[in-house]
């Protein structure tokens, strides 16, 4: 995969990420279907009950982008 490809790729997924876990499972890691679940969880609560659901859900959301920009780019993210 060339430089220019790498990087679109990246921003894909990274993309995609704005749904917790769904960048994780475009690029085919493991642990995408949990963070997908932790993601639609924090989601319901935000919409239904809990305004406060906010707060960790945008952490995660901007912890999936960024873990899936340099698991594309550099193979590795920020946990490994």
């Amino acid at each position: 995969m060339d430089p220019l490809e790498k990087t679109s790729h990246a921003c894909r997924a990274a993309a995609l990420s704005l749904v917790p876990g769904l960048g994780h499972l475009y690029i085919g890691e493991k642990r995408g279907g949990l963070l997908f679940l932790a993601g639609i969880l924090l989601i319901v609560l935000w919409m239904s009950v809990f305004a406060l659901a906010l707060v960790p859900l945008i952490g995660l959301v901007l912890f999936c982008m960024g873990d899936t920009y340099l698991t594309v780019t550099r193979d590795r993210g920020l946990l490994a």
